[in-house]
């Protein structure tokens, strides 16, 4: 199984039998003896590969794409108490690093 961290640091994950792993925003394969204490710093569990840098428009077009199912499914988890999108659930469901900025501007363009 793929784990990747949420944010744009990885997460070190240390078990007290001296084992260790990193695990970076882009993701990739975690042995299993980490999946819990990976799970309980944060890091979250993908199917599929590693993921690679967008382009520009196909970037764009996944957190667009994210932003839409989030505001269809209308889940209060989805958005902040201001109403923004939630950054972890946004970055959890596109697979990459999205800044506030990023997803502030994205969201402002979906159509009313």
């Amino acid at each position: 199984m793929n784990f990747r961290s949420l944010t744009d640091q990885p997460i070190h994950v240390a078990l007290t039998t001296g084992h260790t792993a990193v695990i970076t925003p882009d993701g990739g394969p975690l042995d299993p003896m980490f999946h819990r204490e990976a799970a309980a710093r944060g890091a979250v569990a993908f199917d599929g590969p590693a993921s690679t840098p967008l382009s520009g428009a196909d970037r764009k077009a996944a957190i667009t794409e994210a932003l839409q199912q989030m505001v269809v499914a209308d889940d209060p988890e989805d958005f902040t108490g201001e109403g923004k999108p939630a950054l972890a659930r946004l970055k959890a469901k596109v697979g990459f690093h999205v800044s506030r900025e990023e997803a502030d501007t994205l969201f402002a363009e979906l159509p009313a």
